[in-house]
C-alpha cells in the first residue's frame, strides 16, 4: 500500500508546475483554471520489519483552479483569499499501515488500515517563499488521531530546471502513532512486546522537480525524507528509522 509520504511527494510536484505556471497557491490573478494529467513510477519504503521497499505505477492528475484545486488524491478549497493569503478545507487520504502477511515479523498482528483525513489548511506566498499550516484529523474512525503539518517551500531555476526545496515538521498525535506502530498486549509475542505509541515529531525534506520538454509536455520527479520520532523508532515492529519515496513521470498540461 502507497504510504501517504508519497501522496505528498506527488502532490508537491503537481502544485508546483502550477506555480511555475505563473499560478500562485492563493493568488487573485488565477482566472482560468490549468489542468494536468501524466503517469508515473514511485518507489517507496516502509519503516516496519521485514518490509522491502516496492514500486508502484501511479497516475497523475491535478486540477488548479482559482479556489479549488486537486492535486493527485489530494484536494481541497481556498474559501478565504487575501493577496498571498488562502484559508479552507483541505481533504487527503492517509495510505499508512499494513497487512499482516506483508512481513513474518507481522505475524498476528491485526491489519493497520488506509484512512481519509479532513480539517483546515492555510497558505501564505511571500517574496521569500510558501508557507503551509495545515490540521487534519481522521474522518473514517479508524486511527482516530489529528495531524499538524507546517511546510516552508521555495523555488528557483538552474539548468533549465525548475527546482523546489521544501522542509517542515509533522505531529503525529498519540492515537495516530499507537494505531499504526502500536502492538496490543493481544499481539505480543516472545521478541514483540506490547508497546502503545504516544505522539510524535518528525521533520522532513523534499524536493521536486520540474523540466520542461515543450510548451505542454513536462518531466516531473519529487523525493522525500521523513527522520521518524523515538515514539516510533521504539515500537517492535519498526526497524527503519526513517520513511523515504521517490517519484518521477511525465505530465501533459492545458
Amino acid at each position: 500500500m502507497i504510504a501517504r509520504i508519497c501522496i505528498c511527494a506527488t502532490a508537491v510536484v503537481l502544485a508546483a508546475t502550477a506555480w511555475c505556471r505563473g499560478a500562485e497557491p492563493g493568488g487573485e490573478d488565477r482566472d482560468e483554471p490549468t489542468m494536468y494529467l501524466g503517469a508515473g513510477a514511485l518507489v517507496t519504503t516502509k519503516p516496519y520489519v521485514g518490509v522491502d521497499p516496492r514500486i508502484y505505477p501511479v497516475p497523475l492528475f491535478a486540477y488548479e483552479g482559482k479556489r479549488l484545486y486537486l492535486r493527485g488524491v489530494v484536494g481541497g478549497y481556498r474559501l478565504l483569499m487575501d493577496g498571498g493569503w488562502s484559508i479552507g478545507p483541505v481533504v487527503q487520504p492517509r495510505f499508512e499501515g499494513y497487512d499482516q502477511d506483508d512481513s513474518s515479523a507481522l505475524d498476528g498482528m491485526r491489519d493497520r488500515d488506509w484512512s481519509v483525513d479532513a480539517g483546515l489548511g492555510v497558505s501564505w506566498l511571500t517574496k521569500v517563499g510558501l508557507f503551509d499550516l495545515s490540521g487534519v484529523t481522521d474522518i473514517l474512525d479508524r486511527h482516530r488521531g489529528q495531524e499538524v503539518e507546517l511546510t516552508y517551500t521555495i523555488m528557483f531555476q538552474y539548468a533549465g530546471f525548475d527546482l523546489i526545496p521544501s522542509a517542515g515538521m509533522r505531529w503525529k498525535s498519540g492515537n495516530l502513532v499507537d494505531y499504526y506502530y502500536g502492538v496490543r498486549p493481544s499481539e505480543a509475542r516472545p521478541g514483540r512486546p506490547a508497546f502503545e505509541g504516544d505522539a510524535a515529531l518528525d521533520p522532513f525534506l523534499r524536493l521536486a522537480v520540474r523540466r520542461k520538454l515543450s510548451e505542454r509536455w513536462s518531466l516531473l520527479a519529487a523525493a522525500q525524507y521523513e527522520w521518524l520520532d523515538e515514539e516510533i523508532t521504539d515500537s517492535p515492529i519498526v526497524d527503519a528509522g526513517y520513511d523515504a519515496s521517490f517519484i518521477i513521470g511525465m505530465l501533459y498540461s492545458w
